[in-house]
Parts: C-alpha cells; sequence; structure tokens
C-alpha cells in the first residue's frame, strides 16, 4: 500500500538529484545493511544486484528470481524511514506486461527509484524505458527512473558520443536521471554532464574525488557493490586472523 510517507519520500529522493552538491547513496543489500546506513545519516539509499545475489548464491545478471528480489526490498523498506532506489537490471524479463507489474510491485513496496541498464541496446531500451514512463503516467504513479548507459562498462565504439545521444533520447523517453558506469576521468564526466539537463549519477572511484565529481557537476555518488565487497573483506580478515592466531582477538 502506497502510504503519504511514501509520496514525501519520492519527492525527497527526486530534490536530492538538483541539489547545488551531489549526494552520496550508499548501496545495501539487506535490512541490517539498511539499518546501519539510514543511522549513520544518509538521506537515501539503493540496492545492489550484485551484492543482493551474491549474499544469496546467485551470480548477478538476473540469476534471481523476482519475487526472491522482491521479497529482500520488502524487507529493507520494512525497516527503513529514508528513501530506497531499486538496481532493476534489465527489468528481469522482456515482456513489457510483464515489466510494467514488476514496477506496480515497486511502486506497491513504496520504492522511490529504479535503475534500469540499456546493455542489450539502445532499441530494446526505449521500448522499456516508455513503457514504464506510459504506464506510470497512465495510473498517476511515481517512480524515479535512473536511466543507466553502459556505452564506457561494454567499451562500445565512441562512447562518449554514444552517451550523449543516449542521454538525450533516454530524456525524451521519460527518464529522471542518468547513470554512466565505467568511467572515471573528469574530463570525459565534465562534458557528459554539460550535454544534458538530466542530474548525472556516477560510481564511486579512488581515481576521483568526491569534491572533483561536484567541480564536474555530478548530482549523484553511488557504492554500487563495493560496500558489500568492503563489508565481506573485513569479515574473512577477521575470520583468518582467528584461525592463524588462534584466539578469538580480531572478533572483539
Amino acid at each position: 500500500m502506497h502510504t503519504q510517507q511514501d509520496n514525501q519520500n519520492f519527492e525527497t529522493f527526486h530534490q536530492l538529484h538538483h541539489q547545488s552538491k551531489p549526494f552520496i547513496l550508499a548501496n545495501v543489500w539487506n535490512v541490517k545493511s539498511a539499518q546501519i546506513v539510514e543511522a549513520s545519516g544518509f538521506n537515501a539509499m539503493a540496492t545492489s544486484s550484485g551484492a543482493i545475489a551474491d549474499s544469496l548464491g546467485y551470480k548477478d545478471g538476473e540469476q534471481i528470481p523476482f519475487a526472491e528480489l522482491l521479497y529482500i526490498i520488502k524487507r529493507i523498506k520494512s525497516a527503513i524511514s529514508i528513501p530506497l532506489s531499486v538496481d532493476l537490471e534489465r527489468g528481469y524479463t522482456h515482456n513489457l506486461v510483464l515489466l510494467n507489474e514488476h514496477i506496480q510491485a515497486l511502486v506497491d513496496a513504496g520504492v522511490s527509484g529504479i535503475n534500469i541498464e540499456d546493455a542489450q541496446g539502445v532499441d530494446v531500451y526505449l521500448k522499456k524505458l516508455n513503457s514504464i514512463a506510459a504506464y506510470l503516467k497512465n495510473t498517476s504513479q511515481q517512480i524515479f527512473i535512473n536511466a543507466r548507459t553502459d556505452a564506457f562498462l561494454q567499451k562500445l565504439p565512441s562512447p562518449l558520443e554514444s552517451t550523449i545521444e543516449r542521454a538525450r533520447l533516454y530524456r525524451e523517453a521519460g527518464a529522471d536521471g542518468l547513470f554512466v558506469t565505467g568511467v572515471s576521468d573528469a574530463d570525459v564526466i565534465r562534458k557528459i554532464v554539460s550535454s544534458t539537463t538530466l542530474p548525472v549519477n556516477v560510481v564511486a572511484t579512488p581515481a576521483i574525488s568526491v569534491k572533483a565529481l561536484e567541480d564536474c557537476g555530478v548530482k549523484r555518488i553511488s557504492m554500487a557493490v563495493f560496500l558489500y565487497r568492503s563489508t565481506y573483506s573485513n569479515m574473512e580478515k577477521t575470520a583468518k586472523e582467528i584461525l592463524n592466531t588462534r584466539s578469538f582477538e580480531a572478533m572483539f
């Protein structure tokens, strides 16, 4: 059931993309990670498809059934009060009717936004994007559509030109934001930002600071699967230390 709080969360999430400075978005994979992120003071969070899949023993890339993903999303949503965006990968279907059912399930769960990626190519992607945008308009519902474009990640020819053209097409189709993966060059990011009116989202990297991304005009910085990996890397280190030292001190 969509509540007044859900409507407020959508408005908050939308506004976060239109501030003078970028907001940092933490990516979560279960209730506990989500609770820690909210308690730490983040203004919004998003799921990581890779982190959720890996935590449940699936490979990334829509190997997890949508019903299982939805269960995790509902559990997370029940435990937090800040906006939640969902990594929807490619939509978990090629069927546009079923895709809209997935969107409705997320709206019903109180989700504020989605990422949906164009790895299958522009033609397939535009059909999905147009379908989602039309469905939301026809049902008078709202969800922030962050259009993920993988021209750099997929190492396509002329990735900058492709990204700029895709940004134009996706904005016209109803996207609310542009998520560019696989890019960490400040000059390239600045060119992308200056070419579109969509707020631009990139993934955090040690190669470029938050201040540098702010100077480029980036509006959203997300963490993808890296917070998850960092968490379990620390656990692995502790577990190995217990065995190697024959002591439990590393846990405390």
